[in-house]
């Protein structure tokens, strides 16, 4: 019966007997209302009176030239939107045709002054039809030389008669012929990676000349030769027995992490993009297939936390066992050269140079909310501690893990030269913090009331800043990483036996913690809301994060020790190996890339299914792995010889 009086609301409303204004003469109405307004509109401000009048006539011209049937008027206003159809299905969005707006020129007959068409996007407040969807995206062709601030004002004066409103800034989606020139940033850039192209060029000119005379060329040169680095990525070695010290399954875990962090991406974008069809998206996002997909690729970071701890654990005990003492400089530049080179030419190339690259109905909002603020706070990712200050001026918000991840490398030291010192003893230590960690995040959530459900009330809107990107938050798996590694350090030479039944019980508690954490997933994130207690959400955000990490760690601990079987063959494959030496560079460029190819560029609204999301993911994967040979080619693995060059110097 809602759904009857929803449509038969619709119809009034469409037939011009409902509670506004007949919609599907809106927008010839709003062009003879823009016509009209060339003697009558109020110039309150002297220093744009010349171009909004030049505004207003071309608007004139315009209209009449519609009115007259005239080719080019038509074409004109033939890429406007009109009424969208699907209007219940969720199709909100009529942007028009974007590029025939775009490619719309006229010279009038009075004037030399050409008519160039503007593409803007309102989005119109429709509470007042009183149906179940949200504001109408209106795409208009206007002429270019009307500034944006005036296009939003005319259309508020015409559509308050219909008790309706514009609620986007038309700054943000008008796009018209700019002249783009390559900014000092830009020239800068391109004269830097010119030349730094140039030394990788000679590099591996040099060593492809040695090789042909079989000979080897200097390793200085070696270092930064493209061949050589590219035989480095996609070198695998086979599979190692137990208890080497060599964990193959951690090439598949990684490289299964950054895989589903892009599945994460992919449906984050997805729900995000104007669709024809949003009923069935949004019932793809309340299914438990959609919830999973997306939901549960988040834990894909808190691996690589867990995995961070582990390895960093493992890799300072060794020191330390091995020297007595650590030297602190090479642990700090080991990390630096690691992250810092790559990170930084990224944020470089993509402020220099995405403004250049199209334009599309979202283009300049995401790249204000994205990548603008990295212009003023580009030394805040590089110093990596964005993720306490500003979190609206993030340079690359998902790069927050990096300073997490930074952070807790820094402090590392003062956790684990006491846990080498103490042993066990310290470990009660490390548990209390985990636990101080997890409880931060329980009381957060208790406090300011907040709930996971989309549908919940917000409350002050800081959950993500004061929950989800500080390092204190995040820190328990990191921390019960780092009592695994210090395990794994203690057991390495020791065969563990397990039996039957131990293995059988390990396995029942992996897969509940799968269950669990799935069902509750589920039911936090899209069940009634009303009828789940706070407290429950506060559970699951403060415990489901370590329960994945201990999942993970069962995984890793049964493989090296020979009771892995198919998972640890799966884990264990080769294929791994080349995708996990790319996690890094991948997990760095594959959100500009998705946020440039997927979003950015868009002109149209989509039509949602389940294969074209998947088919999304592949293609990001795909030109997310190209990209990131090239990057981890030029700006990673060349690094990594210059740190052994200065270690061996100091030495």
């Amino acid at each position: 019966m809602a759904r009857i009086a929803a449509f038969f609301a619709l119809f009034c409303i469409l037939t011009g007997k409902g509670l506004a204004a007949p919609l599907t003469s809106f927008s010839l109405e709003f062009v003879h209302f823009l016509g009209g307004q060339s003697g009558s509109w109020n110039h309150s401000d002297p220093a744009t009176e010349h171009y909004d009048r030049q505004c207003l006539d071309q608007l004139n011209v315009f209209a009449s030239g519609l009115e007259n049937d005239e080719m080019w008027a038509s074409n004109f206003y033939d890429s406007w939107g009109k009424v969208p159809a699907g209007l219940l299905f969720g199709n909100v969005y009529e942007l028009g045709n974007f590029d025939q707006c775009r490619r719309a020129r006229h010279s009038h007959h009075y004037g030399t002054t050409s008519i160039s068409g503007q593409h803007c996007t309102l989005m119109v407040d429709a509470s007042v039809l009183q149906l179940p969807i949200g504001p109408i995206w209106y795409g208009v062709c206007i002429p270019g030389v009307c500034r944006p601030q005036l296009v939003g004002q005319l259309a508020n004066e015409f559509f308050k008669t219909r008790e309706m409103r514009v609620l986007n800034d038309p700054e943000m989606f008008c796009y018209r012929d700019e002249e783009k020139k390559f900014s000092t940033l830009a020239i800068v850039t391109i004269v830097l990676f010119s030349c730094y192209g140039f030394v990788l060029l000679s590099a591996t000119i040099i060593d492809l000349v040695y090789k042909w005379t079989h000979n080897v060329a200097p390793s200085n040169i070696l270092r930064f030769s493209a061949y050589r680095n590219v035989l480095k990525i996609f070198e695998t070695t086979s599979k190692s027995a137990s208890k080497t010290g060599t964990m193959d399954c951690v090439n598949g875990i990684r490289a299964l992490s950054m895989l589903w962090i892009i599945v994460n991406h992919v449906h984050d974008a997805t729900y995000g993009l104007p669709t024809v069809n949003g009923v069935m998206r949004t019932e793809y996002g309340n299914s438990y297939f959609g919830v999973l997909f997306h939901r549960l690729g988040g834990k894909a970071v808190d691996i690589f936390l867990m995995l961070s701890g582990m390895l960093v654990t493992m890799k300072i005990l060794r020191e330390l066992d091995r020297d007595r003492k650590l030297n602190m400089v090479q642990l700090y530049l080991h990390r630096i050269l690691r992250i810092v080179p790559a990170f930084a030419a990224m944020i470089l190339f993509v402020v220099a140079f995405t403004g250049h690259f199209g334009e599309g109905i979202l283009f300049k909002a995401v790249y204000q909310e994205g990548i603008e603020p990295c212009r003023t706070s580009w030394w805040k990712a590089l110093l990596f501690f964005q993720n306490y200050v500003h979190y609206s001026e993030m340079c690359f918000p998902h790069t927050w893990y990096l300073s997490v991840d930074m952070q807790l490398y820094i402090l590392s030291p003062l956790i684990l030269i006491p846990l080498w010192k103490l042993g066990r003893r310290f470990s009660t230590v490390i548990i209390l913090l985990a636990l101080l960690s997890m409880s931060c995040v329980f009381t957060t959530f208790m406090v300011n009331e907040y709930r996971l459900n989309k549908a919940a009330p917000v409350g002050d809107g800081q959950m993500p800043n004061k929950t989800y990107f500080p390092t204190h938050t995040r820190m328990s798996v990191w921390l019960f990483g780092v009592l695994f590694g210090y395990f794994l350090h203690r057991t390495r030479s020791r065969s563990i036996k397990l039996s039957k039944m131990t293995q059988l019980i390990g396995w029942t508690l992996a897969a509940a913690i799968i269950i669990a954490t799935s069902y509750s997933l589920k039911q936090v994130y899209t069940g009634d809301y009303t009828t789940i207690p706070l407290v429950a959400d506060a559970f699951y955000e403060s415990l489901h994060r370590s329960f994945w990490a201990f999942l993970v760690m069962w995984i890793v601990f049964t493989c090296i020790n020979g009771y892995g079987g198919l998972v640890n063959d799966f884990l264990s494959w080769t294929f791994w190996q080349p995708l996990a030496k790319l996690s890094y560079t991948m997990y760095l460029i594959h959100i500009w890339i998705q946020a440039l190819v997927v979003v950015m560029l868009l002109k149209a609204p989509v039509y949602f299914s389940v294969m074209g999301v998947f088919t999304s993911i592949c293609g990001l994967v795909g030109i997310s792995a190209a990209a990131a040979v090239v990057w981890s080619v030029a700006f990673e693995y060349p690094f990594f010889g210059l740190e052994r060059l200065f270690v061996r110097k100091r030495d």
